[in-house]
């Protein structure tokens, strides 16, 4: 009997409970309605002598951030076993060009060198290699590399730049007078460095001679002319 009283109650009590949340207000948020059920029951459950334990709330999983992970830095691929880096090779100073000049001058020595000897002649023609006279000599050296000169040494001493004689440089034209012509220019040879001269006349025809170590050579110089650009 006292049972079946206590299951009246029960009974009772669940059908308070369901009148009790129908009258929560609306728009009141799901977690404050559940809690003030909650205590509602408690409190009728406890004047009848019931026991009603609120059942706990499960714990909330945190969001998942949105926030991007940076990606891991690429991991440098593994070096080759017994492949070492070689360091890098000094770059190998360069020659500097010769002087288009410089080398047309060498060029012009190498054409007179190949006519040493050959016998002198004046008045001779350039037009052929059997003899010279200086200026045919020289007007034919020039012109086998490409240089057209007058024909006599006074013509070729007005041609070019002049140039001092402490400037001198290989392929220059050097002018001279001699016994025969004293106040003018009678002579011209190539000079070829180091007080050197490559040119013809007399005995020996083309050869080479000291401008300082034969006495008329040193004392009859008049002019030099420069031709190679």
């Amino acid at each position: 009997m006292r049972f079946f009283k206590r299951f009246k109650k029960v009974l009772w009590m669940g059908a308070l409970t369901l009148a009790v949340s129908a009258f929560i207000p609306v728009g009141t948020s799901h977690a404050a309605a559940a809690d003030d059920a909650h205590s509602l029951i408690q409190s009728i459950f406890n004047r009848v002598g019931l026991k009603y334990e609120v059942p706990k709330a499960k714990a909330k999983t945190p969001p998942k951030s949105d926030e991007v992970k940076p990606a891991p830095a690429p991991t440098p691929p593994p070096q080759e076993e017994g492949r070492q880096e070689q360091p890098a090779q000094p770059e190998q100073p360069t020659k500097p060009e010769q002087p288009k000049s410089s080398a047309l001058a060498d060029r012009i020595i190498q054409t007179g060198e190949k006519y040493l000897g050959t016998p002198y002649k004046y008045g001779a023609s350039s037009n052929q290699t059997n003899y010279f006279d200086c200026s045919s000599f020289v007007q034919r050296v020039f012109k086998e590399n490409g240089i057209n000169l007058p024909r006599t040494s006074r013509q070729q001493a007005k041609v070019g730049t002049h140039v001092p004689k402490s400037q001198l440089q290989k392929g220059d034209l050097v002018f001279f007078t001699t016994s025969y012509s004293p106040n003018q220019i009678a002579h011209v040879g190539i000079y070829a460095g180091n007080n050197k001269i490559l040119h013809t006349w007399g005995p020996g025809g083309v050869r080479y001679d000291d401008m300082n170590g034969m006495k008329w050579l040193r004392e009859s110089y008049v002019t030099a002319r420069r031709v190679i650009q």
